[in-house]
């Protein structure tokens, strides 16, 4: 009542006091004439008094009388001079308004006095005039004080209320009231009580209620929690691995190549920002478009990356920790197989295998040339041919020293090398054990030369013996046999005997011709041979070629044969004692 009262009241004093002269101004309904005007005026203005209604009369007269309009004007111009300039302060006249003062001076005297003593009574009631759609609710004997420094919590969080009563005349019991429930609070003494609201989704208003009062109306406000939907990464592979890039969906823990770059593309709800940690790198994500955040990175070893979503009110939510496991790129393996030439000393041929878990990008041959006891030397790197882009190779090579330049007294260092196709940490390098090899002086080469032939010398001396002895045996054996046409167990042992000395006897010599052949090739590549020495070695030749007579060479024959027959052609034939 008392705010459409005090609104009532103004629209009196409006109608009275602001509209006729608004009417007025905007010459609405009755008007003033410039007579009536001008004697208002004059009565306000001691100064004018009737001087300016004096002036329009002169004016209307002049417009009458064309005959005296000069004398007129010039008159009218006398009085406008005396009407300047006129003070407005002199058109109020305080002292006629002090016989008003006895009616104000009581009603400024309660106010102060009310002002003084109880000034609620004033600010109250104007707060409540003025803020009249608000509930203010019966002044209690107790007020309810919470405890709480903020009310606001995380979307799906509790929050624990706690209140204090202070006051004449406590509640027993104090309630809370919400816009569709009422829920008694849990008491901890006369004066403390709480009250857990949980898994807040919105906004809550609520009041607090104690022997039929209440509170004033409060709201916890609950912030909307950003969080993360899913995200899917889009793993791009080194270019090396020739493997096809692909893209994973909901994939948290990855196992990845080492140097493969990973692309994230982060869905969330009611976030503006994403924290992203990994390898003790902090990164605030800003939205490349509504609620979806991307980064990339390049991960070269096992890392573990951390996610929060964030919004301007909530910095820290439920965050999330993935780990990731690189598959680093191995070290290349070789193995080598060294065969030197059976016939020349300055050959050798090399069979190996290379194998990486990804393929190749080199295979090469390294030499180096120097004097003995020498640091420095011609070093030489030959590239071997190999399928470079598998993962397993064979690989052969032949080096030819002839073509090395080498002089007497060198030594030679070598080894194989193999390198991976490794791009992220660089290439990774294997090789074989580096091995030596001296190349003998001049004297130690004719050392060499006779030692060879001194072998082949004592190897045909015992290849001799053994068929001398072989002869003898032949022809023993071959009177023993006469007409006869099967064989005992131990004649039978005893050609076996026989045969097996011809096949020792024949691996001699082949032995025998190999080293004199490697040695007469040796020696024609290293000396100038005359015609002498070569005429011995055809000899010797020759006599390798004859070293059992022909006679010999029958008999064992025939008795190769007859072993053969005996045993396709009589099985059951049972050997004398």
């Amino acid at each position: 009542m008392l705010f459409y009262g005090f609104i009532l009241l103004n629209l009196a004093l409006t109608s009275w006091l602001v509209v006729p002269p608004l009417m007025a101004y905007l010459k609405l309904g009755k008007t003033l004439s410039h007579d009536d005007a001008a004697e208002i005026i004059g009565k306000h203005f001691n100064d004018i008094n009737d001087k300016l209604l004096n002036t329009l009369q002169l004016k209307k007269q002049s417009a009458g009388d064309e005959s005296h309009r000069g004398l007129i004007e010039a008159s009218i111009d006398q009085k406008i001079e005396n009407l300047k300039p006129v003070r407005f302060p002199s058109a109020i006249n305080i002292k006629e308004n002090n016989k008003y003062l006895k009616w104000v001076l009581g009603p400024v005297a309660v106010i102060l006095v009310i002002g003084l003593a109880a000034p609620s009574i004033l600010t109250e009631s104007t707060k409540k005039i003025i803020r009249h759609n608000e509930y203010f609710a019966p002044v209690a004997p107790f007020k309810f004080v919470l405890l709480n420094n903020d009310l606001s919590v995380v979307q799906g969080e509790d929050l624990k209320l706690d209140l204090k009563l202070t006051g004449n005349l406590l509640p027993a019991d104090v309630y809370v009231e919400t816009a569709n429930n009422t829920f008694k609070l849990d008491k901890e003494s006369i004066t403390k009580f709480h009250y857990q609201f949980s898994n807040l989704q919105q906004n809550t208003t609520f009041r607090l209620v104690g022997n039929d009062f209440k509170s004033q109306p409060y709201e916890i406000k609950v912030n909307l929690r950003p969080s993360l939907l899913h995200f899917d990464v889009e793993l791009r592979y080194p270019a090396y691995l020739h493997k096809k890039n692909e893209t994973l969906n909901n994939a948290g823990d990855l196992t990845i190549p080492a140097g493969t770059v990973i692309k994230w593309l982060f869905h969330t709800q009611n976030a503006n920002s994403l924290g992203f940690a990994i390898n003790g790198k902090n990164h605030k994500l800003r939205p490349s478009s509504p609620d979806l955040f991307e980064h990339t990175e390049r991960v070269v070893g096992a890392s573990i990356y951390k996610l929060n979503p964030q919004n301007t009110v909530v910095a820290h939510s439920d965050s999330a920790a993935y780990r990731i496991t690189t598959i680093a790129d191995e070290p290349p393996a070789i193995t080598v197989n060294e065969k030197p030439d059976s016939v020349s000393n300055q050959a050798f041929y090399f069979d190996g295998k290379i194998q990486d878990d990804h393929g190749f990008s080199s295979l090469a041959f390294h030499y180096r040339i120097g004097e003995p006891g020498s640091k420095t030397g011609r070093n030489v790197v030959k590239p071997v041919k190999a399928e470079l882009n598998q993962s397993i190779s064979d690989f052969f090579y032949f080096w030819n020293l002839k073509e090395l330049d080498i002089k007497p007294g060198d030594r030679v260092t070598y080894f194989f090398e193999v390198a991976d196709n490794d791009d992220v940490n660089g290439h990774k390098k294997a090789r074989t054990t580096e091995r030596t090899l001296n190349v003998p002086d001049e004297n130690q080469l004719r050392e060499e030369l006779n030692a060879g032939t001194t072998g082949v010398k004592q190897k045909m001396q015992s290849a001799i013996k053994l068929a001398a002895q072989l002869e003898r045996d032949s022809k023993k054996i071959d009177q023993m046999l006469l007409n006869k046409n099967s064989l005992s167990f131990d004649e039978k042992k005893q050609v076996e005997d026989l045969l097996n000395k011809r096949k020792e006897l024949d691996d001699l010599v082949k032995q025998i011709q190999a080293d004199n052949k490697k040695n007469l090739y040796n020696r024609q590549e290293n000396e100038e041979q005359s015609k002498e020495l070569l005429e011995k070695q055809k000899e010797i030749e020759n006599l390798l070629n004859n070293v059992l007579d022909p006679k010999t060479k029958e008999l064992l024959q025939k008795l190769q044969q007859l072993m053969q027959q005996g045993q396709k052609t009589r099985p059951e034939m049972s050997y004398q004692k």
